[in-house]
């Protein structure tokens, strides 16, 4: 059975997606996810790492039969975006009502969107779920990786997805180099309880030290994220809970207003990587194995849905025409068809970074300009809005 499946490295929302849509289609796979989340629930607060889910985003769980296993409890529709610059004189207002829409997207804990589609995969008579499952030896071999799994013994899968992140091994053992670069920054993230309490709007404000922004969470709570230099991190993360909430009220605008409460805060580096190809022999890859972005518009996890979507389509093709499951013109097609649009996000948000976190000085107006000329816009500001919901 081994060798006529496609295997899937790492159960995470990419890869558990990928599953789900496969199994969906009648097409046999396995999962090996090693550290499978313990699904958020009831009055549990918050947990820290979140994302925002575009309208296509949505549309794609909706089509592959993931949406009802979601608990709308713990999703926070937003219908709003403000950004600014705190240098400058314009602001970026974007609405749902300005392309007729009742949301432009949600936030949802990753955690909670994770264990939802390894709940549906996992009831698919087609998809096989180890999770957790025993580890996964990866040793380079003659003919691509070779992977053992404890327990079982050699595995020979017909195509092996690598969805095991950035640091992923089976893409590094394949042979598959990347361009990578660090942005000299980390990501502080809290959940917090503000006053007042979150509505249904994001905003963002850039700093010369980088962005500030508040992503509203289910019930009136919030997920605060300030990139600041690697050392800031380390002095926010070393401070009391009470001196913590009085910096970031200190240092946030007035937007935010107080916080009641501190639920948790955490960091993470923000480097960015792009795989020079995107499969060799048996092995694809899909999500964060593949690139990496700079989190500033919260599109990661959009685009490795994308990557699942377009792959899962390759993927049923070669079966609906009896072709190997790695054959390579399928896997180039995906490859194809991805790359670009990744490439236009990973390229975009690092012109952000740059452009707002220059020195302050001349630049100034001219960002502040920028963002009034886009907000009046017309067409060029729906445009940036409709790429933002559908990537397209």
């Amino acid at each position: 059975m081994e060798g006529n499946r496609v295997l899937v490295v790492g159960g995470g929302m990419v890869g558990a997606a990928l599953a789900v849509d496969l199994g969906r289609r009648g097409i046999p796979v396995r999962v090996l996810e090693s550290r499978p989340p313990a699904r958020p629930a009831g009055e549990e607060p918050p947990r820290l790492r979140v994302s925002a889910l575009n309208r296509r985003s949505i549309e794609y769980l909706e089509a592959i039969g993931a949406w009802p296993a979601l608990d709308g409890e713990r999703l926070a529709d937003f219908d709003e975006v403000m950004t600014w610059d705190i240098a400058g004189g314009g602001r970026l207002h974007f609405t749902a009502d300005e392309l007729g829409l009742d949301r432009l997207g949600l936030f949802i804990e990753n955690d909670h969107l994770q264990a939802s589609l390894l709940e549906t995969a996992a009831s698919l008579s087609a998809v096989q779920l180890d999770a957790p499952a025993g580890a996964l030896d990866i040793q380079p071999g003659a003919n691509g990786p070779r992977l053992t799994l404890e327990g079982e013994g050699e595995l020979e899968p017909a195509l092996t997805v690598a969805a095991d992140g950035a640091a992923s091994r089976l893409r590094d053992t394949a042979g598959i180099a990347v361009w990578e670069g660090d942005y000299g920054q980390h990501a502080v993230v809290a959940t917090v309880r503000p006053r007042p309490l979150a509505g249904r709007q994001t905003w963002q404000r850039f700093t010369p030290e980088g962005p500030q922004a508040l992503l509203p969470l289910a019930n009136g709570n919030a997920s605060l994220v300030w990139y600041v230099r690697p050392a800031r991190a380390r002095e926010l993360l070393a401070m009391t809970e009470a001196d913590f909430v009085q910096a970031v009220e200190a240092a946030f605008p007035i937007e935010l207003g107080l916080i009641d409460t501190l639920y948790a805060r955490g960091s993470f580096p923000i480097r960015r990587m792009h795989a020079r190809r995107y499969w060799q022999g048996n092995v694809v890859l899909v999500g964060d194995s593949a690139h990496v972005i700079h989190p500033l518009a919260g599109q990661g996890v959009n685009l490795g849905l994308r990557d699942a979507r377009t792959l899962a389509v390759q993927i049923a093709e070669a079966h609906r025409r009896a072709l190997p499951l790695a054959h390579p013109p399928l896997l180039a097609a995906y490859e194809r068809s991805r790359r670009p649009d990744n490439q236009l996000m990973q390229s975009t948000m690092s012109a952000f970074h740059v452009g707002f976190t220059a020195p302050i000085g001349p630049l100034a107006p001219i960002r502040g300009w920028g963002m009034q000329l886009a907000d009046h816009g017309g067409w060029v500001k729906r445009r940036v809005l409709r790429y933002a919901l559908e990537g397209r």
